[in-house]
C-alpha cells in the first residue's frame, strides 16, 4: 500500500489547496503523522483513503486556527436560538482530543476506520 500525498488531499479538500501550497513543511509533517497512525496492517486497502481524510481533518483544524482545542466553545451545535441570539455547543469529552466530529473529513475518516478496525468484547467465564 502507498501513503497519501498533498495532491490527493487537495483533490478532496479544494478549500485547503492554498493552505497546503503555502505550508509545505507543515503538510509534510502531517503526512508523516498520518502515515504512522493509519497503517496498512490495520486499514488494508483503505490505508491511503484513511490517511487522506485524516490529513484533511488535521489540516482543516489547523487552517481554522483551532488545532489546540483551546478556542473556547467548539464542537457540534446542540441548540441554536435566533431571537436574542443564543448558541449552545455540545460538551466535548476533554479526554478525546481527536475531535473527529468537528470536520466533515474527520467524520468520513471515522466511517472508514469503523469498516477496517474490528471491535470485540471479552467475556470472562
Amino acid at each position: 500500500m502507498s501513503d497519501t500525498s498533498a495532491t490527493n488531499i487537495g483533490l478532496i479538500a479544494p478549500e485547503l489547496k492554498e493552505f497546503i501550497c503555502g505550508n509545505g513543511d507543515l503538510v509534510n509533517l502531517i503526512l508523516a503523522d498520518v502515515a504512522s497512525e493509519v497503517r496498512a496492517d490495520v486499514f488494508g486497502s483503505k490505508q491511503e483513503q484513511g490517511q487522506r481524510y485524516l490529513a484533511a481533518h488535521y489540516l482543516s483544524l489547523i487552517e481554522s486556527g483551532d488545532s489546540g482545542g483551546s478556542s473556547g466553545a467548539s464542537g457540534p451545535i446542540e441548540m441554536e436560538k435566533v431571537g436574542d441570539i443564543q448558541t449552545k455547543y455540545a460538551s466535548s469529552n476533554l479526554n478525546d482530543m481527536s475531535r473527529y466530529d468537528e470536520t466533515k473529513y474527520g467524520r468520513i475518516f471515522m466511517n472508514i476506520r469503523k469498516g477496517c478496525v474490528l471491535s470485540f468484547d471479552s467475556f470472562t467465564p
